[in-house]
């Protein structure tokens, strides 16, 4: 019904006019010129290509597929990310979106990938194609004061477009050791260190260490002296190195009214004596509120067999169990059966048959989320969105899945 082919010259126009209508909000104040522009240059990059979908040789939608290389529980594997999906308006309702995403996954079957990541416009739609949580988004409004930080910024310094390859060479090196992340190259982050906007600051003694970027926010409409930072990127390698980059931000203190941090790390807030967000708001007595919190990238395991032959080499704890999981998948029908997996010493073969110690049932969407990490087993057995034949297991597999830190995600498609 519908057929797929990559962009070319004579659509890219169609396309920009596709995403216009699709998100008014983030294009209101960008012509369908500049939009055309943007796109071919996107398209340009070897890790992503721009498709339209067809009906009748009509342009009913676009789309983009990326390529990643992502770090997952310790191991480097293929990830596809799937994003600026737009329908024509006079399309809507007619699948055009399910048959886009069937695409992409016959794709990335295609390319060997096994992992599929999108952030989504509505969570419940994606989800039921499979696609489970990923973390939260923390984000914390705290006065200068209230940061930790010592009494040393020595080795703060700017950081500017020829600094490029020097951010990216540190980033790299911390996908290596940083569940969830993906590699970039340098020019992603020599555009970032072009715009006037972005703040990028780095701890340096022999390299990068730690860095962190901000935008200064108008905090008053009646009053032009009151700015906010607003933080979207904080990495760093050491708690010497996080103390300095905090130290360089209370600096700020003359200047700035409030600190916004945004962070997928739950164990930030323990680094602020006063973590309230100085709304005023009381949510239950006597919980003060502290932070907003938002879902952004969902995460999905494609195909289930070819998964598993991917993190051979992977770490479970300790587990040593044979574990029938029956998987509900209504989208791939591949995956819509049981999968027996022998654990010995932590590490999972797939095999083809054997007497299991427990079996659990669980959706596609709730699978993913916990292999990532994102929510632990013992909480979906709670809720009822996973079932397990034998309760005393649960913990030993709880424990199995989990991960030290939730996986974090800095790349925005």
């Amino acid at each position: 019904m519908y057929r797929f082919s990559m962009m070319d010259d004579s659509i890219v126009q169609d396309i920009s006019q596709l995403l216009i209508d699709a998100y008014p909000g983030m294009f209101h104040n960008t012509t369908q010129e500049q939009c055309a522009e943007n796109i071919t240059k996107t398209h340009s990059r070897a890790d992503v290509n721009y498709y339209g979908a067809f009906k009748s040789d009509a342009l009913v939608g676009s789309f983009n597929i990326w390529d990643f290389d992502m770090n997952l529980r310790g191991m480097m594997v293929k990830a596809g990310g799937i994003g600026s999906i737009a329908v024509d308006l006079c399309h809507k309702k007619e699948k055009v979106c399910r048959e886009i995403m069937r695409f992409f996954f016959d794709t990335l079957c295609k390319n060997g990938t096994n992992v599929a990541l999108l952030y989504p416009f509505n969570s419940a739609f994606y989800h039921r194609m499979g696609y489970g949580f990923g973390t939260l988004l923390g984000q914390y409004r705290v006065k200068p004061d209230d940061l930790t930080g010592g009494n040393s910024k020595s080795h703060i310094v700017r950081l500017y477009e020829e600094n490029a390859e020097m951010l990216a060479e540190f980033y790299n090196s911390r996908v290596k050791s940083t569940h969830g992340l993906i590699t970039k190259r340098a020019d992603e982050f020599r555009t970032r260190l072009k715009a006037p906007a972005n703040k990028v600051f780095a701890y340096v003694d022999n390299g990068v260490r730690g860095y962190i970027v901000f935008q200064f926010r108008k905090g008053s409409e009646e009053n032009s002296l009151v700015n906010d930072i607003f933080v979207t990127e904080l990495l760093f390698d050491s708690p010497e190195v996080f103390h300095e980059l905090m130290t360089f931000v209370k600096s700020q203190s003359d200047q700035i009214r409030y600190i916004i941090v945004n962070t997928q790390d739950e164990g930030f807030i323990n680094t602020i004596p006063d973590p309230r967000n100085h709304m005023e708001r009381m949510l239950f007595p006597v919980y003060q509120e502290v932070c907003r919190t938002g879902l952004g990238i969902m995460y999905r395991i494609c195909y289930v067999e070819a998964f598993f032959a991917d993190i051979v080499g992977c770490h479970f704890g300790d587990l040593n169990m044979t574990l029938r999981v029956n998987i509900r998948d209504s989208f791939i029908a591949g995956n819509n059966r049981p999968f027996i997996l022998k654990f010995s010493d932590g590490l999972c073969t797939l095999i083809a048959d054997a007497r299991p110690d427990v079996e659990l049932c669980i959706d596609i969407a709730e699978f993913s989320s916990l292999i990532m990490g994102t929510v632990g087993l013992t909480s979906l057995v709670k809720y009822g969105k996973a079932q397990i034949s034998d309760a005393s297991h649960l913990s030993a597999i709880n424990r199995a899945f989990a991960v030290d830190e939730k996986p974090v995600c800095l790349t925005y498609f």
